[in-house]
Formats: structure tokens, C-alpha cells, sequence
């Protein structure tokens, strides 16, 4: 999971062209449940899980 929203945020074209047609485009949502993203960390070995703690509370 952290390694795709790496991917996702590492993608993003950041040129001024790019970011005022994002702005006019309404932001896709996914839905994702509070048992999935449970079930995500369960499935990640320590160094992730320690590493998304980091993340969470820095």
C-alpha cells in the first residue's frame, strides 16, 4: 500500500498546465473500508508497519 501511494505521488505531473486542469476535474474517490486498511497492515511484515507509524505520527 505505501509503496503504491509512492508510486502514485512520484507520478504527479506538477507543471502549472497540468495542476489547472487538475483543479477544473473533480477529484476521483475510492472507497476503501476501515477492514481493509486493517486487513492491508496485517499483511505488511514489521519494517512496513513501523515505517506507516512514522508516517502517521510525525
Amino acid at each position: 500500500m505505501t509503496e503504491k501511494i509512492e508510486a502514485n505521488f512520484y507520478s504527479q505531473d506538477l507543471t502549472p498546465a497540468a495542476s489547472q486542469i487538475q483543479q477544473n476535474k473533480k477529484p476521483v474517490t475510492t472507497k476503501i473500508s476501515g477492514k481493509e486498511i486493517l486487513e492491508a497492515i496485517r499483511l505488511m511484515n514489521a519494517d512496513e508497519r513501523r515505517e506507516l507509524t512514522r508516517a502517521l505520527f510525525a
